[in-house]
C-alpha cells in the first residue's frame, strides 16, 4: 500500500476567529472608554543660564580667566590654541 500525500488542516476554523472577533471587540471599546484618564504633562520652558555656569560672555569673547571656544563655548586657557573640551581651533 503507498502512503497517500499528507493533509494539514487547521486546529482552529475560521468560524474560532470570527467568533472571537465578535466577543472581543466591544471589550476593547468598553475598556478604552471607561478607564481612568491620565493628565497630560505640559512642557516647561526654561530660561537661558546664568553666566555664572560658564556659559561665554557675549557670544565667546575672551574674559579674565582665559578664552572660551567658538563652537562649544567651553573656557580654556588664555594661550590654548585648541579646545580642551571640544578639541576645535580657537584660532
Amino acid at each position: 500500500m503507498v502512503p497517500g500525500p499528507v493533509r494539514y488542516t487547521r486546529k482552529y476554523t475560521l468560524w474560532v476567529l470570527i467568533l472571537l472577533v465578535i466577543v472581543c471587540w466591544p471589550a476593547a471599546i468598553l475598556y478604552y472608554f471607561t478607564r481612568d484618564k491620565v493628565p497630560v504633562q505640559e512642557f516647561q520652558t526654561y530660561a537661558a543660564p546664568p553666566a555664572a555656569y560658564g556659559a561665554p560672555a557675549a557670544g565667546g569673547t575672551p574674559s579674565a580667566s582665559g578664552r572660551f571656544c567658538p563652537a562649544c563655548g567651553a573656557s580654556n586657557a588664555a594661550g590654548a590654541t585648541f579646545c580642551a573640551h571640544c578639541g576645535k581651533s580657537m584660532i
